[in-house]
C-alpha cells in the first residue's frame, strides 16, 4: 500500500503542470466507459494505482495503470492501455507490465430526449507484457457504452459488452453520478461478468474532484459481491487533457 500511496502522489504532482481550457471527460474511475469520444486532435492521458485483496493469503494490485486517448477525427478516438501489475500469494512477490490493448471508441448517436447517447469500443489485448501476466491467447472486446442526463446534476452510465480469449465473458455496468458544488461529484456502480457458469460481481463507489477544466482527481473504493468476487479494493487516479 505504501507504493501505491508514493504512485498516487507522483501521479498528482505531475498533473499539476498541465494546461487545458475545456472540461475533460474521462473513462475512469468506474467501470463504465463514458459514452463520450474525444474531438480531433485531443489527447487525454488517465493513470491511477489500485489494490485488491482477493483472499487472506493473496492481494493483486496495479502500480500504474495508463489509458492514453486521441481524438483521431470527430466521432473516432484511439486507446493506447498498458498496466504495470503486482501479486502477492502467500509472501511471495510478483510485479511485471501486462499485455498492451489497442483499441478505439467511436460515437454512435448523441442523446436526444429519452435516447441515450452512445458509443461503441473495440479493442484487442495483445500477447506482450511480462511472462506472469501474459494470456495464452489474444483478448478482444466489444463494449457498448450509453448515458442519459436525468437532471442537471444527475446522471446514468451504462455497459454492455462481450471479451473473447482463453474464456469467453458478458460483461454489463451501470452507474449513477451526483453532480455536487465546485467540480466534485460521487458515483455508485454495480457490474460484473458473466461466463463459463462463473459469475463475477461486484459494486464500486467513489469520489471525483475537478480541479481545473484538464485535470481530475479521483479515489475509488468497492467489494466483491459473489463468491469467486474479490474481497475489496480501493484506487486512487489523475487524468490531465491536453487539447
Amino acid at each position: 500500500m505504501k507504493e501505491l500511496l508514493s504512485i498516487a502522489l507522483l501521479l498528482f504532482a505531475l498533473a499539476s503542470v498541465s494546461q487545458g481550457s475545456e472540461s475533460i471527460v474521462t473513462d475512469r474511475p468506474t467501470q463504465s466507459a463514458s459514452a463520450f469520444v474525444l474531438p480531433q486532435g485531443d489527447l487525454l492521458l488517465e493513470a491511477g494505482v489500485s489494490s485488491e485483496k482477493v483472499t487472506a493469503g493473496i492481494r493483486n494490485s496495479t502500480f500504474l495503470n495508463a489509458l492514453l486517448r486521441w481524438g483521431l477525427t470527430d466521432g473516432i478516438e484511439l486507446r493506447l492501455t498498458q498496466n504495470y501489475l503486482g501479486s502477492k500469494v502467500l509472501g511471495e512477490r510478483n510485479s511485471g507490465f501486462s499485455p498492451l490493448t489497442l483499441g478505439t471508441k467511436v460515437h454512435l448517436m448523441q442523446e436526444d430526449g429519452w435516447k441515450p447517447q452512445m458509443s461503441v469500443i473495440g479493442q484487442i489485448t495483445l500477447r506482450t507484457g511480462d511472462n506472469r501476466f501474459k494470456p495464452s491467447s489474444s483478448i478482444s472486446e466489444f463494449r457498448f457504452n450509453f448515458q442519459n442526463t436525468l437532471s442537471d446534476n444527475l446522471s446514468l452510465g451504462y455497459n454492455i459488452g462481450f471479451i473473447s480469449g482463453e474464456n469467453d465473458y458478458i460483461l454489463y455496468s451501470a452507474v449513477l453520478g451526483v453532480a455536487l458544488a465546485d467540480g466534485w461529484s460521487v458515483f455508485a456502480e454495480p457490474y460484473g461478468f458473466f461466463g463459463d457458469g462463473d459469475s463475477d460481481q461486484r459494486f464500486n463507489a467513489g469520489v471525483i474532484y475537478l480541479y481545473q477544466p484538464n485535470l481530475q482527481f479521483d479515489v475509488s473504493f468497492g467489494s466483491g459481491i459473489s463468491k469467486i468476487a474479490p474481497d475489496s479494493f480501493v484506487g486512487f487516479g489523475v487524468a490531465w487533457g491536453f487539447n
